[in-house]
């Protein structure tokens, strides 16, 4: 479904207001530390996670990355099994921010909804991790998780992959490379309000640019901290509406309707489907980016949630 670029969920309004308010008392990102960054953003993230629902089974693990072992966590609603259906899912953030609290509601509802066992996975943050050390320790992290399947829980041939904003980035690119690595074992991607194309100047840029939360120059300093210089916007590894879409599992493709990122999806969704790839392309109206965290106070995060669950259980259970 297309949004109405003038339409505001009511539930969204709140949420407008509060995350004014709030930055109208914080100084720019581009003025903090990392370090002070990562705390605020902790903080924010913790507030949208403050009571999430309770799940058979939970557990922090750990997986190799491509720099060493990763934090990643389990989330199950059936309890401890084997030769569970998987996904591998990679957090949001901008590549700077984010942990394995992020989405832990999201990705417990998610579990709920769905019945596939979860593994939500950390990965190496810029700026100490530049680009592509984020993307090869997520390519890393998804064959580890595929070796180890057994020991997860999980069945090696029943996986997909997916992510939220910078997370959808990563996993659509760790997709095309494990694709490109002769390695197509994954079978689905799940994406919610992905960043696809850096050198974007799409209409949702502007059009969304003010009052909706992210921001364009939120984006730039992202990519400022993420990129080793602007001629890495159009690697297709960084930007993966460059590379070539032939071959890739079927794919769920969120977008948020008044985010700054929306035209990236739904440029995504074109070029996929002109490529034979089945897409399944859900855009929620009047909704802003990161909603999908909102699912306890917003009705339009909760049924999308339901949606990607659909999604992914058809596929894999």
């Amino acid at each position: 479904m297309m949004s109405d670029d003038h339409y505001i969920d009511p539930e969204i309004m709140p949420v407008l207001e509060r995350m004014q308010a709030r930055m109208a008392l914080r100084a720019p990102m581009s003025d903090v530390s990392i370090a002070d960054m990562r705390k605020r953003a902790r903080a924010d993230f913790a507030a949208m996670n403050a009571n999430p629902p309770m799940l058979a089974y939970v557990e922090d693990t750990v997986i190799e990355g491509a720099f060493g072992t990763r934090k990643a966590r389990i989330y199950d609603a059936a309890g401890t099994r084997t030769g569970a259906p998987g996904l591998i899912y990679f957090h949001g953030g901008g590549w700077i921010v984010g942990d394995l609290d992020s989405e832990d509601e999201k990705l417990r509802r998610l579990a709920l909804a769905s019945g596939i066992r979860i593994l939500s996975v950390e990965y190496v943050l810029a700026p100490e991790h530049k680009f592509p050390d984020p993307l090869e320790d997520c390519i890393a992290a998804a064959k580890s998780v595929r070796k180890a399947a057994p020991e997860l829980g999980l069945d090696a041939e029943r996986l997909a992959i997916g992510g939220a904003s910078a997370g959808a980035n990563l996993a659509l690119s760790t997709a095309l490379a494990l694709r490109d690595d002769n390695a197509s074992w994954l079978r689905f991607m799940l994406l919610f309000y992905g960043v696809y194309d850096m050198a974007s100047q799409a209409p949702s840029r502007s059009l969304f640019n003010e009052g909706y939360g992210m921001t364009a120059e939120a984006m730039e300093f992202f990519y400022s901290l993420y990129l080793k210089g602007p001629t890495e916007r159009i690697d297709p590894r960084a930007s993966p509406l460059h590379a070539e879409m032939e071959n890739l599992p079927p794919a769920f493709i969120n977008a948020a309707g008044l985010d700054i990122l929306r035209d990236d999806s739904r440029a995504l969704a074109e070029k996929l489907r002109d490529n034979g790839v089945p897409i399944d392309y859900d855009e929620a109206p009047g909704v802003i980016h990161g909603y999908t965290l909102l699912a306890h106070e917003v009705v339009a995060a909760r049924n999308t949630i339901e949606r990607a669950a659909h999604a992914l259980r058809l596929t894999l259970a």
